[in-house]
């Protein structure tokens, strides 16, 4: 519930006549405060970042502009005020009031306006005129009104707008000749419109910079979390496979092996039970992970046994493959094997994409413990560029680099992806041989 409070002047109705007079200086200074609070939340700045040189250097520049202004208006004073009269003691504080409200043009340009238009009006009201063609004030001063009314403009709410643009076609329609009175009054209003187009443009294009950005991101993140749920549901036909064979072997043992004891048996029978509930915690993560579109996969995961069929399908499309394969025979385990295959598969497929043409190098090696899988294509043969493929332009399957990186990492080790010198491109990935 938002409480009412009353005026400081209207609270002074209340009290006995005898009292006013001593709370009135109390009431003054609490009306004052309210009246300064109103002009700060009018004119509070805009909070852009900026570097601290060069917030420092446009202060400075705006500072040294509003110095200039002012001592051009002091200059000038003559062309509108009686200076005979007045005396030129009083002309550095008139150029003063013209020139200096320029410099809170960047931080509070609301106030500036204020202190101007009304610098203006009060300087017009209580100083003898002595030409008041085509204003009643100074020309400096009414650049100085423009251009912090377009500032205004370009940055301030509309509600702010609204009321800067009518104080000053106010101040322009009083202060003006009668020949020119509309003509500026237009002028006023052009400057408004152009000021509010400009600003909704800027605060459009910063607006959709930040939701590319966003969504770029968000874009990034999901295809690196379908990627994470493809190696699960890869690397759990893996496991359910193996995990099978230790509950089939477990049960199947007393039968194979009739000589066994009743404490073997009763082991077997505790593996066979703790590997049906591994496998049974294995499916019920897998069907966290997987998508509710996504239909179980029950064909067997390839393997770098399958990397024949692999190239010969590439050539087949059309793409000139050489293959440098040396293994030392040794079965890779299955996910080494899967990891492999799937950034050949993404490889081959992301240089059939991008390098049309182009001769595809692929280097599949067994070095001590790790293994080395490269796939070097040339640029393409008609001598247009490689199309680099970036980390945010992922294809299904596989999401190109990120997937293929995402492959690497969940076996252990690291995958390499940068256009080469000659203008190809390179995918390297180091895969450890050992249990990760």
């Amino acid at each position: 519930m938002r409480l009412h409070r009353p005026h400081p002047w209207r609270r002074l109705r209340s009290i006995h006549p005898l009292r006013r007079v001593r709370r009135l200086p109390a009431a003054t200074a609490e009306g004052w405060r309210q009246v300064e609070s109103t002009l700060l939340r009018w004119s509070e700045p805009n909070t852009v970042s900026l570097d601290p040189r060069r917030r420092l250097r446009l202060t400075l520049a705006v500072w040294t502009i509003a110095v200039v202004l002012s001592f051009i208006a002091f200059g000038s004073s003559g062309e509108v005020y009686d200076v005979d009269q007045l005396g030129y003691g009083l002309m550095p504080f008139v150029g003063a009031l013209a020139g200096l409200p320029f410099a809170l043009i960047l931080t509070r340009p609301t106030l500036g306006l204020l202190v101007s238009e009304v610098s203006a009006f009060a300087l017009a009201i209580f100083l003898p005129i002595s030409d008041s063609d085509p204003w009643m004030w100074l020309t400096v001063q009414s650049l100085v009104i423009f251009a912090l009314l377009f500032a205004v403009s370009l940055r301030e709410p509309m509600r702010r707008v609204v009321g800067a643009w009518a104080a000053t076609v106010v101040l322009f329609a009083w202060g003006s000749t009668p020949d020119i009175r509309t003509g500026w009054m237009v002028g006023v209003s052009i400057i408004v419109v152009v000021g509010l187009l400009i600003g909704r443009l800027a605060k459009t294009n910063r607006a959709l910079s930040r939701q590319t950005e966003v969504s770029s991101a968000e874009m990034e993140r999901r295809l690196v979390l379908e990627e994470r749920a493809r190696i699960a549901r890869d690397l759990h036909d893996i496991v359910a496979h193996h995990m099978s064979l230790v509950v089939v072997q477990a049960e199947t043992a007393g039968y194979r092996h009739p000589d066994l004891n009743d404490s073997a048996r009763t082991e077997l029978e505790s593996i066979s039970s703790s590997a049906r509930a591994a496998l049974a915690e294995t499916r019920a993560l897998l069907a966290v992970l997987r998508n509710e579109d996504d239909e179980a996969e029950h064909a067997p995961q390839p393997g770098l046994g399958q990397l024949t069929e692999l190239v010969e399908g590439a050539r087949r499309a059309g793409q000139r493959v050489m293959v440098d394969v040396r293994l030392d025979g040794d079965e890779l385990r299955p996910g080494t094997s899967l990891a492999a295959y799937r950034i050949v598969q993404e490889s081959l497929a992301n240089a059939a994409r991008h390098a049309p043409g182009a001769t595809v190098r692929l280097v599949v090696e067994q070095d001590g413990e790790a293994l080395r899988v490269a796939v070097l294509n040339a640029a393409p043969s008609d001598g247009a560029p490689t199309a680099v493929l970036t980390e945010a332009e992922g294809d299904v399957p596989g999401h190109g680099i990120i997937g293929m990186r995402e492959r690497a990492v969940a076996e252990g080790g690291s995958l390499e992806a940068a256009p080469e010198t000659d203008g190809g491109f390179a995918v390297r990935a180091v895969l450890p041989l050992g249990a990760s």
